[in-house]
Parts: C-alpha cells; sequence; structure tokens
C-alpha cells in the first residue's frame, strides 16, 4: 500500500472526533432537540465509524512485526503512548470526583479507582476513556490478525456482526469489544482495499449515502416528537454504523477541495488522541461555570454548546502544539 497521507481519511476521523465531542454534552440541563434529537443521532453511528477509521489507520500505517521481540517492542511502544496516558488522565478523573462528591480519599478509593479501571473501565470514574482501552486491545491482537489469510479476516468480520448481538460483560470490556470487533474488521479490510475505494466513482458514494440521508431526516423529525430511544440490540448500531460510512466518506471528498476545512479537520484528526482525552474536563467545567446561568435563563444551551465545543477542541490542539514546540526547543 502507498504510505502517503490519506486527506479524505483525515477528514473523517476530524469529523468523528468532533461527534464524541458533540455528543458528550448530556450535562443535566440539555434541551430536548438535543437529547432526543442530536444526541441519539450521533449515538447511533459515531463510535462504530471511530472504531472502524482507527481499524483502517492502524492497518494502514503498519509497518510489520517479523518476531516475538518486534512484537515485545511494538506493544510496548503502543503501551507508552496510549494506556500510561489512560492511567493518568483515569486516575485523576477518580481523585476530582472524590473531592466533589464529598469522598474521603484513601488507599482503599485509589485501589478500588485502579481496579475499576484497568477491569472495568465502563463502571470507572473516567468511563469516557473506554475508547482508549479496547483501541489498545485491538493494537494487541492487529499483528496476529493481519497474518491471517484475507479469507479467513473476511470470514472473521462476518462472525463479528453476530459477536456484536452478544451481551458481553462489563469484565475487561468485553460487551464493548463484542459491539465493537465487526468494525475493527471491516476498518482492516478496506485498508487493504484502499485503491478499489479510490477507484470508486462519486456517484456510487451517492447512491450509498442515500440510506443514512433518509435516516437521519426521521430522526429529526418523526424520531425528535417521541422521543425516540435506539434498541439496545447490536444488530442496529451495525446497520446504522454501516450506513454512515459512505455518507461521511462522501462529505469528505467535498470538504477535501476546500483548503479552510481540509487543515482544520486534520488539525482535529492529528490532535485527536489529546482532544479525546481533554475534552470532557473542559465540558464538564464549562457546565459547572455556567450552570446557574443557564437555569436562571441568563444564557442559553446553544451559545454555550458552540463555545464549549470550540474549547474543547481548541485547547487540547493549542496544548498539543506547544508541548511539541517545547520538545523541539529542547532538542
Amino acid at each position: 500500500m502507498k504510505k502517503g497521507r490519506l486527506v479524505r481519511i483525515d477528514i473523517m476521523v476530524g469529523l468523528a472526533m468532533l461527534l464524541v465531542v458533540l455528543g458528550h454534552f448530556s450535562v443535566g440541563f440539555e434541551p430536548q432537540w438535543y437529547s432526543n434529537g442530536l444526541h441519539n443521532w450521533i449515538y447511533s453511528f459515531h463510535m462504530e465509524m471511530f472504531i472502524f477509521l482507527s481499524a483502517f489507520l492502524i492497518r494502514y500505517t503498519y509497518k510489520g512485526v517479523g518476531s516475538l521481540k518486534e512484537y515485545g517492542t511494538y506493544i510496548w511502544r503502543k503501551f507508552k503512548k496510549f494506556f500510561i496516558w489512560f492511567i493518568i488522565i483515569g486516575l485523576t478523573v477518580s481523585l476530582l470526583a472524590c473531592l466533589f462528591k464529598g469522598i474521603q480519599l484513601s488507599a482503599d478509593y485509589v485501589w478500588h479507582s485502579v481496579k475499576m479501571l484497568l477491569l472495568y473501565p465502563r463502571w470507572s470514574e473516567a468511563s469516557f476513556l473506554w475508547y482508549i482501552y479496547i483501541l489498545f486491545g485491538y493494537y494487541l491482537v492487529s499483528p496476529l490478525f493481519f497474518r491471517l489469510p484475507q479469507i479467513i479476516q473476511v470470514l472473521c468480520c462476518i462472525g463479528a456482526m453476530f459477536l456484536a448481538m452478544l451481551d458481553g460483560n462489563t469484565f475487561l470490556a468485553s460487551h464493548e469489544f463484542c459491539q465493537y470487533t465487526f468494525f475493527y474488521c471491516l476498518g482492516v479490510l478496506c485498508a487493504q482495499w484502499i485503491e478499489e475505494i479510490r477507484n470508486a466513482k462519486v456517484w456510487l458514494w451517492g447512491m450509498l449515502s442515500v440510506p443514512f440521508l433518509a435516516f437521519t431526516g426521521w430522526v429529526f423529525s418523526e424520531g425528535l416528537k417521541i422521543g425516540f430511544q435506539f434498541p439496545q440490540l447490536g444488530w442496529w448500531t451495525i446497520v446504522t454504523g454501516v450506513a454512515a460510512l459512505p455518507f461521511f466518506y462522501l462529505i469528505s471528498m467535498a470538504l477535501e477541495k476546500s483548503k479552510f476545512f481540509t487543515a482544520i479537520f486534520t488539525s482535529i484528526s492529528v490532535n485527536c488522541y489529546w482532544i479525546y482525552l481533554l475534552q470532557m474536563f473542559i465540558i464538564w467545567g464549562c457546565a459547572r461555570l455556567v450552570h446557574s446561568a443557564i437555569h436562571a435563563g441568563t444564557i442559553s444551551f446553544i451559545p454555550f454548546f458552540i463555545v464549549t465545543t470550540i474549547l474543547a477542541i481548541g485547547i487540547p490542539i493549542a496544548l498539543a502544539e506547544l508541548t511539541k514546540k517545547f520538545i523541539v526547543k529542547k532538542k
């Protein structure tokens, strides 16, 4: 595969990261158009798309592992990049929760926080970090999965569709692995079929986008009126998640023509890891600051929503850029 940077994928990752931030505004005073409309729409597909894109990039940037020693080096490199910060941010959130909830800090509390973070990440105080947890898990298995014949990979992808229908346990985030492994397999396969995807006609992506457009129209019309709640069965998000992929690929093709939007979404894509780690601190912090003003009617939800979204994306990017400049200057 040619290893040049894929602008369309960068834009898709940027859009997916934006949706992650927009989906985290359940702060206690959100209006119905958000909770029953935008929030429901986002959660019907956005993490499926995010896992798909993560798997695509894992495969696309993979440089090969030829021995057990190289595998150990590969895992250690990913552990330092992803899991150490998962633990640091997770424990920071637990300590802040201890402070705000008035819980007495003790060795037992710290041990319980560590145990929940490592064994039951969706039940920890930093439950929003679960994506980092399963991403590291997919990195663990990727060198093994990539060595399988493609026909076996396809069969694994088909089998993972049924895996998503299982009601997995919360232990070691097994429920999330069951729910998203299909999109991991699909992302890997699409990275291997990149040339065929590049050569597909625009009208084909337009036709494939129609079901998702129809679904979106329904959510923001009839679904909003009746307060529709999505079924808890894995098959539903497989359908909506797969339907969203050609639509957002088509959107990325359109945005690619604009240098302005390409620069914005590429910047979000490059720094999405830091945005993911830090965005909840910013959203929660802003929500606490304006909570009284929102209820008093001094500030409406929409300006809070827009400004906080910009801050939740812009501050992590600014911090990442400052860190890079500091490291370069130090060297």
